[in-house]
């Protein structure tokens, strides 16, 4: 089933994108309605569409656009929404240059594979998919910072908390007095499929933004994808006691990752960043599962996320 209702204002639709991806989108009903992310280019047609009309409703009848952040999977059906409902699109501003610019998105994908010396071929993989999947560019009607409120009406207000990591203007929404908090990318678990890794940009941004998450006890916690770790089901809804194993858990992948990381350029100083990831991946086999892609031998989207350990080292800048 597509869609699902979660919460008496709040339904989660599964969105899948590209043959083999699934991003799961909110709907949260005040007053007015709002669409949390919007999925890949053609996810208003394939299924918002359909979903809509399942629902009763029509475009028009969503009045904004809630990203959470600018990835292809999150933001590539914004040009088509925009066309179709006319709802105001918000996002917060260090995301922008990615909203606005398909070069800009591919180079903050693929900079990370070139970094780590990544086949040819595996880099324009890396490229179509982006390509194929980010949409036309949108420019944005509200630009979100952290703190801001969002009045749904009928009593259902969203505050923006800006959590970057995994993109840098990556921000969750939290209904505070539903306790219901939507992090899309800003939790990651062990990843998003079995023997994957989490996938950020910032290590310790990402570190960061898992104990200001965890700090807002959420007792409903909405992702955007079936995170791997924490609980025994990879739901993309965790409630109660899920939801803070799930970032305790999350926070531990982190940590974890960053010791391996931290070793390794202790133990081989003057080693290349592919050599640090390889040897990390190496110990790492015995506290993270991994499914290493032929075409890499790295597990899927470990790349960027080893790479970032590997700055935060290097600035010293990962929380204690």
């Amino acid at each position: 089933m597509s869609i699902e209702q979660i919460h008496p204002a709040i339904t989660r639709i599964r969105t899948p994108f590209d043959r083999t991806g699934t991003v799961f989108l909110y709907l949260v009903r005040g007053e007015r309605i709002a669409l949390i992310d919007t999925g890949a280019a053609d996810s208003p047609e394939t299924v918002l569409a359909p979903a809509l009309r399942e629902l009763g409703l029509a475009f028009s009848d969503i009045a904004l656009i809630l990203n959470t952040h600018a990835h292809l999977d999150h933001a590539g059906g914004n040009a088509d929404m925009k066309r179709r409902s006319g709802a105001r699109i918000h996002l917060h501003a260090l995301d922008l240059p990615m909203a606005r610019s398909t070069d800009a998105q591919v180079e903050f994908h693929c900079a990370p594979l070139r970094a780590l010396d990544f086949p040819p071929e595996a880099v324009r993989e890396r490229v179509d998919h982006v390509r194929r999947n980010a949409g036309e560019p949108a420019d944005v009607d509200t630009v979100l910072a952290d703190g801001d409120r969002i009045d749904l009406g009928g009593g259902v207000v969203l505050s923006v908390v800006h959590c970057p990591g995994h993109s840098p203007g990556h921000v969750a929404y939290f209904w505070e007095s539903a306790g219901v908090l939507f992090t899309a990318d800003a939790v990651q678990g062990q990843g998003a499929r079995p023997g994957s890794y989490p996938y950020y940009f910032d290590a310790a941004g990402y570190r960061r933004s898992l104990s200001t998450l965890d700090a807002l006890r959420p007792r409903i916690l909405c992702a955007g994808h079936a995170y791997h770790g924490g609980t025994l089901s990879n739901l993309p809804t965790r409630t109660g006691a899920d939801a803070a194993a799930f970032l305790r858990a999350s926070m531990e992948v982190a940590d974890t990752i960053h010791r391996a990381i931290a070793a390794v350029i202790r133990r081989l100083p003057i080693a290349s960043k592919r050599e640090v990831a390889f040897a990390a991946l190496a110990e790492l086999i015995y506290e993270i599962p991994q499914l290493r892609v032929r075409r890499t031998d790295m597990p899927l989207l470990a790349g960027p996320t080893l790479l970032a350990h590997m700055e935060a080292v290097r600035m010293g800048t990962y929380p204690e």
